[in-house]
């Protein structure tokens, strides 16, 4: 299957856009929070002037720190709440001849580009993955039944290619905006799983009933997108611009440190 579709990020939340490395004694960035401590470490983070992308934790932790500090290469050490926050980053990629190139997550795309992205979660969690055709309806892009049978479980810091298997999303005529959603949870989301495998969530997910046939209310989407997009704090990060964290990511965190907070995030692909 092919799917019309370009990137833009927003997420009608608080939206944090960092340059750089953090300077000392400020908040800590979107990305900075996505790696987190370990919680049974102290609570300070080391985070280094230049991240590694899907490496998991940045720089691991520090025991026994007073609060912020230099790091060799310019990083600090940062103190972040106990309360961890709940997170995912994605990436966007073209094809490029034969492989795939991280682009800026404000890239625009033309007709015939294939893309997908690459996701990753801070937590073992329930992804949920969704894009919105011309009609103006949702349709799932993730649980699909040929992965793992229609199992949406992902592991914490495991980099997830969407659309799944050997899928492209590829621009056709005519140019426009199409929309994708990222919704992670730490447990099944009941509407999602109740609509895709006709069962209540309980361990992992069988076998999707019907999956291509399966479209997604509307009004679900907005009440989910309305639910989840609060506490949320977005950084965009392109390697193209000014900063020491060379790479192509949109970071998007939960803050709230609730059993039950989810992260929401709108991708906007613009083709012209």
């Amino acid at each position: 299957m092919s799917f019309p579709l370009k990137l833009w990020i927003p997420l009608g939340v608080i939206a944090a856009v960092s340059s750089g490395a953090l300077a000392q004694n400020s908040s800590p960035t979107p990305r900075e929070l996505f790696y987190h401590p370990d919680p049974s470490q102290d609570t300070a983070h080391k985070t280094g002037a230049k991240g590694s992308k899907g490496s998991g934790k940045t720089g691991g932790t520090s025991q026994g720190s007073g609060g912020s500090g230099e790091l060799a290469g310019g990083g600090h050490i940062v103190k972040v709440s106990m309360q961890d926050p709940l997170g995912i980053t994605y990436t966007l990629r073209k094809a490029v001849g034969d492989s795939m190139v991280d682009v800026s997550p404000d890239a625009t795309f033309h007709t015939d580009d294939r893309i997908d992205f690459v996701v990753q979660s801070n937590y073992a969690g329930y992804l949920y993955i969704g894009s919105k055709d011309s009609s103006g309806s949702w349709t799932p892009l993730f649980p699909s039944s040929e992965i793992a049978n229609g199992n949406n479980h992902v592991e914490a810091y495991r980099r997830y290619t969407m659309p799944p298997g050997v899928r492209k999303i590829k621009f056709y005529e005519p140019t426009g905006m199409e929309e994708v959603f990222i919704l992670f949870s730490k447990e099944p989301v009941a509407d999602f799983e109740k609509l895709l495998h006709g069962e209540k969530p309980n361990g992992p997910a069988a076998k999707p009933l019907q999956m291509a046939k399966v479209e997604l209310p509307g009004s679900m989407v907005d009440r989910l997108r309305n639910t989840s997009s609060r506490d949320l704090r977005i950084e965009k990060i392109d390697e193209d611009g000014p900063g020491d964290h060379k790479e192509k990511a949109v970071y998007v965190v939960n803050r709230s440190g609730k059993s039950d907070s989810q992260v929401w995030a709108d991708l906007k692909l613009v083709h012209k």
